[in-house]
């Protein structure tokens, strides 16, 4: 492995521990904390948790018109400090300004417009909790991507562990000590966010020293407005399947999926770090036609991500009959799905990636806007039907399809980096292994543990992970230089 192969490499491993910890590590450690939430929380009260989320993601969406990915994008295409200062600076004005706009509107017609939108979830005192946690947490969303475009990684991970810890810490005791149930939970949400504030406002504050502009606050806006058919076609197929239950069936099967998909995200987890990371670093070997370099990346990151999904999607079922209340059990038949829905979303990433440096964000808007309509129809016919397991179904077809049309649209620029097709084999694999787990559940009973079964499941992970290295996905020597290179670091770090 070449040396600059070798350092974006590490850099990319680094640079994903950090970001995962700064932007995922809330469900990280709402996952490692799952035994104790479903034992005091109600599948109803999770689905109340979740539509809380989602209307937080939703109003960030909306305040986020694509700006944040011109910035990251513009950031590379200059040099001269002052101009990136500017960026930086302007954004951070645009989101303390543009955040108070759902807080006034919602104060004045939010009973209204909740009573319109939701079947059995009223503004008061939720939705008017979610719409307060939105203003809180988007000034950090500007210092995440400053630490990011800087490779401060280790100061941001600091930062949002303290907040993290004192955050959990609290959310635990609301809801265990003082048995505030859904309510608990989501005021738990709060001390993490407010801590984050300041620590934002002042990084970002000494980073620009002030500096900024309206006039370059509107070119961002501009710039990224193409985005914006992507991200709130994205957020459809994240958030619709709540929303979508809560209209066509109940709260209690808002909670299910929303169970189901905590599971289903945690190979997400990674790959929202590594998404933070992904652009920069193959914008920068993009310009210096550093193609051997992006080429083991895909590699890495497909081999990766495969092995992550198979170990979830593999040992899902036992995970949730161990770990989980048994009223959460009807969640294991259709979380599969939407881990297969999850494999193709960090699929994605690496097409959108290309058309992102080609400026070709309407492309990429266009395939998520079709991915999300297919997934609303899909939806209104089979929840009514199938419930939560039509709309799992739905979120592993559409995102199929965006994925499908996005490597079509780039596989002869594919082509040029790869040489070859064989980061084609993962994916057959991976679905291959999908269809054998699937056919397990007939028989296997999906409530009860199996020794047989599990020892089945470890026969296919081992063997998946013998062809990624036959198939030179992965190569010994370069886990062996990794490896080498992480371990003299931190040798040096404890010694000095």
């Amino acid at each position: 492995m070449i040396s600059n192969t070798k350092k974006f490499a590490l850099l990319l491993f680094k640079g994903t521990v950090a970001s995962t910890a700064v932007t995922s590590a809330t469900q990280i450690i709402g996952i490692i904390l799952l035994p104790v939430f479903t034992y005091y929380l109600t599948p109803e009260d999770y689905g109340i948790v979740s539509i809380v989320s989602m209307i937080v993601l939703v109003l960030s969406h909306i305040t986020n018109p694509g700006i944040l990915t011109a910035t990251n994008r513009l950031y590379h295409d200059t040099e001269d400090i002052n101009e990136r200062k500017l960026l930086i600076g302007s954004t951070n004005v645009y989101f303390l300004l543009v955040a108070l706009i759902p807080v006034i509107i919602c104060l004045i017609f939010g009973p209204k417009l909740f009573s319109w939108i939701f079947k059995d979830f009223s503004f008061y005192p939720y939705g008017f909790l979610a719409v307060l946690l939105t203003l809180v947490r988007q000034p950090a969303r500007i210092w995440i991507t400053l630490m990011n475009l800087q490779y401060k990684f280790h100061q941001a991970a600091i930062y949002n562990g303290i907040s993290l810890i004192i955050g959990i810490a609290v959310s635990v005791i609301l809801v265990v000590y003082f048995e505030m149930g859904a309510m608990g939970k989501v005021l738990g949400m709060f001390p993490s966010a407010i801590i984050l504030v300041f620590i934002s406002l002042v990084t970002v504050h000494r980073y620009t020293k002030g500096i900024w502009s309206f006039q370059n606050i509107k070119k961002q806006f501009l710039f990224g407005l193409p985005i914006l058919g992507l991200l709130w076609s994205t957020q459809i197929l994240e958030l619709g399947g709540a929303y979508m239950l809560e209209r066509f069936s109940n709260m209690k099967s808002v909670g299910l999926f929303a169970l189901a998909m905590s599971l289903a995200q945690l190979p997400l987890i990674l790959i929202n770090g590594l998404r933070q990371m992904w652009d920069p670093i193959i914008y920068e070997n993009m310009n210096k036609k550093a193609y051997h370099t992006i080429n083991k990346l895909i590699y890495y990151f497909i081999g990766i991500l495969t092995i992550i999904i198979l170990g979830v999607l593999l040992f899902s079922k036992e995970a949730i009959l161990i770990i989980v209340n048994q009223r959460y059990y009807d969640a294991i038949p259709f979380v599969g799905f939407l881990i297969m829905g999850v494999y193709f979303n960090g699929l994605i990433t690496l097409s959108n990636s290309i058309l992102g440096y080609k400026n070709k964000f309407g492309t990429i808007s266009k395939f998520a806007l079709i991915g999300s309509i297919v997934f609303v129809f899909m939806c209104i016919f089979l929840i009514p039907k199938f419930g939560a397991l039509g709309a799992a179904i739905s979120y592993a077809i559409s995102y199929f399809i965006f994925f499908i049309l996005g490597v079509w649209n780039q596989r002869e620029t594919i082509i040029i980096i790869t040489q070859s097709l064989k980061g084609l084999i993962p994916i057959f694999l991976v679905i291959f292994i999908f269809s054998i787990n699937y056919i397990f559940s007939f028989y296997f009973d999906v409530k009860e543990l199996s020794l047989v079964e599990i020892i089945l499941k470890l026969t296919l992970l081992i063997i998946t992970i013998i062809l990624l290295f036959y198939l030179k996905i992965f190569e010994k020597n370069d886990f062996i230089d990794t490896y080498r290179i992480i371990f003299n670091k931190l040798k040096k770090t404890f010694i000095s």
